[in-house]
């Protein structure tokens, strides 16, 4: 239980990496990041909660999607721009 609340809280892969590097975000790292935010909560969801894999993936895709989301906002997602 301890090591799935502290996967939980170190979930925030997309945003750690905007915060860390700013506008140098590149795409591979922020899908890396994204694809690490979804394998850490979802295993912490299903451990935590004893979810159904389909309920740990679903609870992943949203918490990423939240992380993705405050990442943009401080300027992560700019290796998306054309």
């Amino acid at each position: 239980m301890k090591h799935a609340l502290l996967a939980l809280a170190l979930s925030g892969c997309v945003t750690t990496a905007g915060i860390a590097k700013h506008n140098d975000v590149g795409l591979p790292l922020l899908v890396g990041a994204a694809a690490a935010d979804l394998v850490v909560t979802s295993v912490a969801a299903s451990q935590i909660q004893d979810f159904s894999p389909g309920a740990a993936l679903a609870t992943a895709l949203a918490v990423t999607a939240v992380d993705v989301a405050v990442a943009c906002l401080l300027g992560a997602c700019s290796a998306l721009r054309l």
